[in-house]
Order: C-alpha cells, then structure tokens, then sequence
C-alpha cells in the first residue's frame, strides 16, 4: 500500500475511534461522566487508596488532567478524597457506592458497543484484528512514552 493509502487506513480509524466515543459518550453522558472520566473513575475502583499521581503514571495522562478529572468524579459524588495522614498535600481515592452503581451502568455502555461493533465476526477475525490493534499500539507506545514524558516535565516546570 501506498503512503496515500496508509493514510486513508489512517482516517478511516480516526473516524471508526470518533463514532465509537461518540456513542459511548452520548450514553454514557445521562450518567453525567464521560469516557476519559470512566476510565479514572474504574482505575481508582481497582486500585482503592491511590493517588493521582499512580493514575496519571497509569493511564499515560498528565497530572493536570487527572486533577480535573477527580474534581468533577468527586463534584457528582462518585469518589472520595481522603487526606493522607503521613503527608497533608497526598490525598487517597475511594469509590463511592454510587461510583459503583455509575461504573456498572457504563459498563453495560461499554458492552453494547463492542456488541454492535463487532457484530459478524468470527472468534479468528476478532482474533486477528486483535492482533492488529496490538502492533499498531506498540508501534505508537514508544512515542507516546515519551511525548507524555515530555509534557509532565514541562507540567512541572510551570
């Protein structure tokens, strides 16, 4: 294939990515959290007591990013902050019992999505398309690694 043809592939993935969220985010918008937000909202479930930071690390975000996502996750009363007693500027996160009951809700989103987008393929299609996915995720990984990187240094220097 051509470059112009990789490029094509290109868009037709960005496009197939902005559909998904799309509906993802129309649905999951009546529970008043978005996609990115879910995904802080379900690390903190797995991993009760973490930090921002452990999120940021996590999730390849920056800690600016998480900061508002926790904001707006514990506005609507999903999580909880706890001060840690050992260092007053840490904070520890907990899921509420409505964080749990919004978190199930998405995933039931979640899982109509991928049940509408996937729909006709075999078990050996998804498999292969999955290995796909990988390959492009750990050819772009390296960069993202350090981009992210970049940024969260220059985060602190501001």
């Amino acid at each position: 294939m051509d470059n112009e043809g990789i490029v094509r592939l290109g868009w037709k993935m960005d496009r197939l990515v902005g559909i998904r969220r799309s509906l993802i985010n129309r649905e999951a918008d009546e529970n008043g959290v978005y996609l990115g937000q879910h995904r802080v909202l379900r690390y903190i479930a797995k991993h009760p007591g973490c930090s921002q930071r452990d999120i940021a690390e996590a999730l390849s975000q920056t800690p600016a990013a998480i900061t508002l996502s926790t904001k707006r996750l514990q506005e609507i009363g999903l999580i909880t902050k706890e001060t840690d007693p050992e260092n007053l500027r840490r904070y520890h996160l907990f899921v509420t019992d409505k964080g749990r009951r919004n978190g199930e809700s998405f995933m039931r989103v979640i899982d109509k999505n991928a049940e509408l987008s996937f729909k006709g393929f075999s078990d050996e299609e998804l498999e292969v398309l999955e290995g796909f996915v990988d390959r492009i995720y750990y050819n772009l990984k390296p960069y993202r690694d350090e981009v992210c990187s970049q940024d969260m240094r220059e985060e602190r220097k501001e």
